[in-house]
């Protein structure tokens, strides 16, 4: 919501109207109020002072922010594991409070109970450090991607927000369709505000945004992938077949001093297994070394992907074996003279 056209001294009382009427709507479970929603690439950061001795300091103590309403973390599902949510206590003019993550918790405060702990935000210099009194802990949640390492976060209440805003984000939980949702939305807004304009996006269509880059490289990648496995299929089974054909005078000789022709087979598979493992275990492992850089561009990639790694190993096996044994079933055959004619 851009609401740039309504007066400063009113905006948190429209958008408290609005949330309220956004959650009287039909089809609406909860709605909630925050200055920045998840996986949008918009980010507010700074370093914190914490006001306690020995405490982390510098970069090290760098937290992300938002400022929400007191249904933001119901309709978001993110559960409040310690401490209180925020209520209409919670002020302008009261002491100011803050929700933090879990991740902040066991950096920040490692050994105490951070219910009643307080921190600054460093903020510009010479500006007002007001201190900040943790009032409860939440679940770690994804903040600016999914592909983020969580990172300290604190939440304070929209009531709280230092500075007047142009935009303000409601979110909505609802099973009904967007489509069917809107015009009720549109007319919510409407009956207390005409001149707000609205812009409207589901949680799942921002996270798809969020993802272009890495689906692109996953594109790129399974092309490049499969490309490369193509390769490596004709060239282990041109390679296997070029040296079974070779040894076709071995075999005569074999044969003419009465070998079986099962142990021509069982040799070649012998020989084939033996290259084989030496391929698959020189194989998996360069995988594995590699993935450790892949996941850090690819979002939902497992460092070992167990079912990806076996298909790939019984592929190139089956691959293996059909350029082993079929020229060698061929040779077994042969007539050994015709064999050792030809050598």
């Amino acid at each position: 919501m851009k609401d740039g056209r309504v007066a400063e001294a009113n905006r948190p009382e429209v958008a408290q109207q609005m949330e309220a009427a956004f959650g009287g709507i039909a089809g609406v479970a909860s709605s909630g109020v925050s200055l920045l929603t998840p996986v949008s690439g918009l980010t507010w950061n700074d370093n914190v002072i914490l006001d306690r001795p020995n405490a982390p300091a510098g970069d090290a103590t760098l937290t992300y922010s938002n400022h929400v309403s007191p249904r933001y973390l119901e309709t978001m599902r993110i559960p409040l594991l310690a401490g209180r949510n925020f209520d209409a206590h919670d002020t302008a003019s009261s002491p100011l409070v803050a929700i933090i993550n879990e991740t902040m918790a066991k950096q920040f405060y490692a050994g105490i109970d951070p219910i009643g702990q307080t921190f600054r935000f460093d903020g510009l210099p010479g500006a007002p450090k007001p201190q900040i009194r943790v009032v409860g802990v939440m679940r770690d949640a994804k903040y600016e991607e999914l592909s983020e390492e969580t990172l300290p976060q604190a939440f304070m209440p929209l009531s709280q927000i230092p500075e007047p805003v142009e935009s303000l984000r409601f979110v909505l939980r609802s099973t009904a369709d967007l489509g069917a949702l809107i015009p009720s939305v549109v007319d919510a807004a409407g009956s207390i505000n005409k001149s707000i304009p609205l812009r409207f996006q589901t949680l799942s269509q921002q996270v798809d945004d969020s993802l272009a880059r890495e689906r692109v490289l996953a594109t790129l990648s399974g092309f490049f992938g499969g490309l490369a496995l193509l390769l490596a299929m004709i060239g282990l089974y041109g390679a296997l077949s070029y040296l079974v054909t070779q040894r076709e005078a071995e075999f005569g000789i074999r044969l003419a001093l009465g070998a079986p022709r099962g142990s021509i087979l069982n040799l070649v598979l012998k020989d084939l297994l033996f290259v084989l493992g030496i391929g698959a275990v020189g194989g998996v492992g360069i995988s594995l070394a590699a993935v450790g850089v892949l996941q850090k561009l690819l979002y939902g990639l497992e460092a070992r992907d167990t079912a990806t790694i076996a298909t790939a190993v019984a592929l190139l096996t089956l691959v293996a074996m059909a350029a082993a044994l079929v020229p060698a079933r061929r040779a077994t055959r042969v007539d050994p003279a015709v064999a050792l004619r030809y050598e």
